[in-house]
């Protein structure tokens, strides 16, 4: 039930807040174009539900258990997602080799992490992840919401980075399932609101 509530609560809250960023903004002419196609086809479908659920969560909230060999993996992904954003930047011809090596990060990082997580040693918790867990749990949905810069066109105003600031809102909502029920349940929570966002417009597009 307190799942169901929570992806009902995360579509409401970032709908209506990009409702807000574009009535605001929209007419101003500084936010960015979506580069998502109108009708996605079954391959982006499962990308969206599937793919980036799994990749994204993993990311962006698996390291909020606070074991240290989950902040180890996070270090993984810190620079994975640093090389993803390079790679939005990054010259055309450039672009799928950055890419490709935050992948290579990625699964390095959780090759480790498997060989390492059931060490009594890194299961606990250090003090100072809990002192400053407000912190950690903000810049992890401040990350998640600019990774999705990739969904939209070059900035061409500075305000135009508030595009993805319901993301940030919704990211901090998946980290409140992902500490309180768990990793799968944040994924679970994730695809249902991509689904929900992507499943209508490709059935009847």
């Amino acid at each position: 039930m307190t799942w169901a509530v929570l992806t009902v609560l995360t579509l409401l809250a970032v709908l209506l807040a990009r409702v807000l960023i574009e009535a605001i903004l929209g007419p101003a002419g500084v936010l960015p174009e979506s580069t998502l196609t109108a009708r996605p086809d079954l391959r982006q479908v499962a990308l969206v539900v599937i793919v980036a659920p799994l990749l994204e969560e993993t990311l962006s909230r698996g390291w909020l258990s606070g074991r240290r060999a989950a902040l180890r993996f996070a270090l993984y992904g810190a620079a994975a997602l640093g090389l993803l954003l390079a790679a939005l930047i990054a010259p055309q011809g450039l672009r799928k080799i950055v890419a490709l090596a935050g992948a290579v990060t990625v699964l390095v990082g959780l090759i480790q992490w498997s060989i390492t997580r059931h060490r009594q040693r890194n299961r606990v918790v250090p003090g100072w992840f809990i002192r400053n867990f407000r912190w950690l749990a903000w810049g992890s949905s401040l990350a998640f919401a600019l990774l999705h810069l990739g969904n939209y066109e070059a900035l061409t105003h500075p305000l135009g980075l508030l595009v993805v600031s319901p993301l940030m809102l919704g990211g901090m909502l998946l980290a409140y399932t992902r500490t309180r029920l768990g990793l799968r349940a944040a994924m679970a929570h994730h695809a249902a609101y991509n689904a929900v966002l992507v499943g209508p417009a490709w059935a009847f597009g």
